[in-house]
């Protein structure tokens, strides 16, 4: 019976035929929710800052995650998990409610709306024509801009990085408790990652021992949240029916974020593995932009901010995850989170910092070695990298490349690609509004 059950999931989810396996998927992700589990800590402590219950923040965030997650797994066949976006929730308490004013339920209404035009724009082949006019290099580039932004966030956690204003601000020593944990982590995921050991729980095993000496020199999760009786307090309490012109912006911000985010990040995750098409794009990555959009949607009714994609999952891809099998098991383990709310908080940030470094470094050298390149797309890639790390974000280096390649294809190749003058003017204007709302 386990023999036939085992065959009827490599059938399924093409395990074999991506060069995996069973056992190797479920490690995945294992490894995977244990690298994101911080999320559930610290999505309700944010979200509280714009008067929401972190109880029901907590809940919300639970549910929308792991839902969306299995949803990727069961539909789009892909090893992606999803949750809150840190860019997002921050946006949505500390600007759109702290500053601008607006409620929150207000602010919900915005995420729903941005998700619902996310799934009209995958639906039309509007979708189709945006991801066709980045160029292949283009493509490239945006898989190095993520190795550098997985790389940058384990730097920040361990506190070796700093950034304030969306600029990077100082470096500190690594020679700390912080800095401890990230070498722990780095060293371990280095050794038991070398062709000889190839040893494909590397990476959990890194998270485990970081986490054992995080416990032993005392960082730990403070004040997680806990499941209460107030955790409904959030459900439906969106307001859709825009009461004011300042919505416009924030709905805009949050749809072109997620929705060029996204793909920038299905692009760059599986850029250099057999999940990507001869043209550097994703295999079902319409499927993919529908769980994306579908989870926004669901999750502004569950009472959180937008879903997104994580790039966290360039773990569970670097321990070999290539098929659903890594998001089902990921998603089954946020659902239970629920029933052992106080495990969650077991694992801090730090103890997944030395990891980070080396999924990013993986990204980063998988496609610098791309043999397809040219010299201009290098130097753009490099640009892009170095923009990635002092900025610490990626919507903003998406802007600096597609940029220079539209100006490239106008003035070099003398063609002109609307679609991509269109989405480099869409971005822009992403960038400009987060600093005006700012």
């Amino acid at each position: 019976m386990v023999k036939t059950l085992a065959k009827r999931i490599d059938r399924y989810f093409e395990v074999e035929k991506y060069g995996s396996t069973i056992k190797r998927e479920i490690l995945a992700g294992l490894s995977v929710y244990l690298s994101l589990a911080y999320i559930f800590v610290v999505n309700p402590a944010i979200l509280s800052q714009a008067g929401m219950d972190v109880s029901a923040v907590l809940f919300a965030t639970i549910l929308a995650s792991g839902l969306s997650t299995l949803f990727m797994g069961f539909y789009a066949k892909l090893p992606f998990a999803l949750a809150p976006g840190l860019e997002m929730n921050g946006f949505f308490a500390f600007v759109v409610v702290g500053t601008i004013g607006l409620s929150w339920n207000e602010a919900l209404g915005a995420v729903f709306w941005s998700g619902v035009l996310c799934l009209v724009l995958t639906y039309l082949p509007v979708r189709k024509a945006i991801i066709d006019a980045i160029p292949f290099g283009l493509k490239k580039a945006m898989a190095v801009s993520v190795g550098v932004f997985v790389f940058t966030i384990g730097l920040l956690l361990a506190g070796i990085v700093t950034f304030e204003n969306g600029q990077l601000s100082s470096f500190g020593s690594p020679f700390t408790n912080k800095g401890y944990a990230l070498i722990i982590g780095l060293v371990i995921s280095v050794v038991l990652g070398l062709p000889k050991l190839k040893f494909p729980g590397g990476m959990l095993v890194a998270i485990v021992a970081s986490t054992i000496f995080c416990k032993v020199v005392g960082i730990v999760v403070d004040d997680p949240a806990e499941m209460s009786a107030n955790m409904f307090l959030a459900l439906f309490q969106l307001d859709v029916i825009p009461r004011s012109i300042s919505l416009l912006p924030v709905f805009l911000v949050f749809f072109l974020i997620d929705f060029y985010g996204s793909i920038g990040k299905f692009i760059g995750l599986t850029a250099s593995t057999n999940l990507a098409k001869k043209d550097g794009t994703m295999v079902r990555m319409d499927k993919a932009l529908y769980v994306d959009g579908g989870g926004t949607v669901l999750g502004s009714f569950l009472g959180t901010s937008s879903i997104i994609t994580y790039v966290e999952s360039a773990i569970g891809i670097a321990v070999g995850g290539r098929t659903g099998l890594v998001a089902i098991v990921c998603g089954i383990l946020m659902l239970l989170s629920l029933v052992f709310t106080p495990l969650v908080g077991l694992v801090p940030v730090e103890a997944t910092a030395g990891i980070l470094i080396y999924v990013g470094y993986l990204l980063i050298k998988d496609t610098w070695e791309s043999r397809e390149l040219t010299s201009f797309d290098y130097v753009v890639s490099g640009l892009m990298a170095v923009f990635t790390f002092y900025t610490f974000s990626l919507d903003k280096t998406m802007l600096l490349g597609f940029g220079i390649y539209m100006i490239y294809q106008i003035f070099a190749k003398k063609s002109v690609n609307w679609y991509l003058i269109i989405s480099t003017l869409l971005i822009g204007a992403s960038v400009v509004m987060q600093y005006s709302l700012n």
